[in-house]
């Protein structure tokens, strides 16, 4: 396409040059623009030449002011992006939230900004700080992403409110359906868009906040001041509480048998191929062979079946039969025992916990080439189908040890499994987002538990 020149008649049909047209309202964009984006830096120096006792203070009490030094240390350890991020909602929750003393009087530091004493600012940057103080701090799901272009966010402190469109090109490249971050919008026209802050959560954690705010927020209006202290201070500490927290690794538990997740592996030798083989062979609930392995399965509704061991043919007189939990290990030993007799010898166990360095030291690297996306992503269908085949009527430890059918029978069973459905939903978007491939639809356990609604 050749270059439009200043004085060609504008492209847009106007009947003007292009200088005095589209060029002129492309300048006029890039100049609102540069004056939003320089308005908080321009904020920040004259509040610090001003007041910088104050501001220093309320920093140091309220924002931080839930750590001790040692956390505080830990903070200054961070890496430089999450350093950088602490700085930037710091620094937009002193110009938006702060409030500090002037004569004797505790007073907003947006109202001193805007005052008529306030820092001398074009007249975008005195908007863009004005409608970035309109809205509150709070917690966003993503409801839908449009990579490059934007997201729809539910408000999940206020779920009576509708769902709102922001115009967001980097985050929208790397969030998915379900994650739950704090920000606050600014709404530019008929549209939002994100004000710079971001507090991205961990999902469980970001529940926990959401669930002590509610808490504090009984009697409390929505639109008062007071409203807007109680969600900010609670979603500020419990993001930087996150990001130095020595979290336990989380227990994995087999949802099948309730027991913890341990990779067991017995260790055998084989004294009679032939004899092991024919016995094997005739047991119904067992299938392969030798050289592709056996697997002894539990058959459950429909064709569906879980595998409870896999006997794996290692040389010319080893078998190794892996297990997820030592309670099926130690179940596939005497069954072992009982059916081969002495066609095998036990020699050894060993046991690996899935959450150690150990076991991510020893699974095996695998490039991307090694097994087709399209298998690969059907083996992980076909597992996860077998996996929760009878996950509504299982006894779930999250759940207190009731199915997801008996949680259903409280208004708080009902959220805990909604969220659950909605957690495993999130790990799968966030597997397809890292690895590729089509995420695996959880749709048939909110129908069979009649919560298509909530989905």
């Amino acid at each position: 396409m050749d270059k439009i020149s200043r004085n060609d008649l504008c492209p847009c049909g106007s009947g003007k040059k292009y200088k005095k047209c589209c060029l002129m309202k492309g300048d006029d964009l890039a100049s609102r623009k540069r004056d939003e984006e320089t308005a908080v830096p321009l904020a920040l120096d004259w509040l610090t030449k001003y007041y910088q006792k104050p501001v220093f203070e309320v920093l140091n009490s309220e924002f931080f002011g839930g750590f001790d030094q040692d956390e505080r240390d830990r903070l200054s350890t961070l890496p430089p992006d999450y350093q950088e991020l602490v700085h930037i909602n710091s620094c937009e929750w002193l110009i938006c939230d702060a409030c500090i003393e002037v004569r004797g009087k505790r007073t907003p530091v947006r109202e001193i900004i805007l005052g008529p004493k306030g820092p001398l600012l074009p007249a975008a940057g005195r908007d863009w700080l004005k409608r970035m103080g309109e809205r509150p701090l709070s917690l966003y799901e993503v409801r839908e992403v449009r990579p490059g272009e934007g997201m729809e966010l539910a408000d999940i402190l206020r779920p009576d409110q509708p769902t709102v469109r922001v115009s967001e090109r980097s985050a929208s490249r790397t969030l998915v359906r379900l994650d739950i971050f704090g920000t606050r919008l600014v709404r530019t026209g008929n549209d939002f868009v994100m004000s710079g802050a971001a507090y991205p959560f961990v999902r469980d954690l970001a529940i926990a906040c959401r669930d002590e705010i509610l808490r504090e927020m009984e009697g409390v209006a929505w639109d008062s001041d007071l409203a807007r202290e109680v969600v900010s201070c609670h979603l500020t500490d419990h993001w930087l509480e996150g990001l130095i927290a020595r979290r336990p690794v989380p227990s994995l538990v087999d949802t099948s048998t309730g027991d913890p997740i341990m990779l067991t592996t017995d260790h055998y030798r084989v004294n009679d191929w032939q004899a092991l083989e024919v016995l094997l062979a005739g047991q119904t609930d067992v299938e392969g062979d030798r050289k592709a392995g056996w697997v002894r399965f539990t058959p459950l509704e429909g064709e569906r079946r879980r595998s409870r061991a896999a006997l794996n043919p290692k040389g010319d007189v080893g078998l190794e039969v892996f297990c997820r939990t030592v309670s099926l290990a130690d179940e596939a030993r005497l069954w072992l025992a009982d059916l081969a007799g002495d066609s095998l010898t036990y020699r050894i166990r060993e046991m690996v916990d899935p959450r150690s360095e150990k076991a991510r030291e020893s699974a095996p690297a695998r490039s991307k080439d090694d097994v087709p996306p399209e298998i690969a992503s059907r083996l992980i269908h076909d597992y996860l189908s077998t996996f929760y085949a009878n996950w509504t009527e299982e006894v779930i430890p999250a759940l207190g040890n009731k199915t997801p059918r008996q949680a259903l029978t409280t208004d708080q069973g009902r959220r805990e499994v909604i969220e659950l459905l909605k957690s495993y939903e999130h790990g799968e978007l966030r597997r397809v987002r890292d690895q590729g491939g089509e995420p695996f639809d959880f749709g048939f356990l909110w129908e069979r538990l009649g919560l298509e609604q909530e989905r």
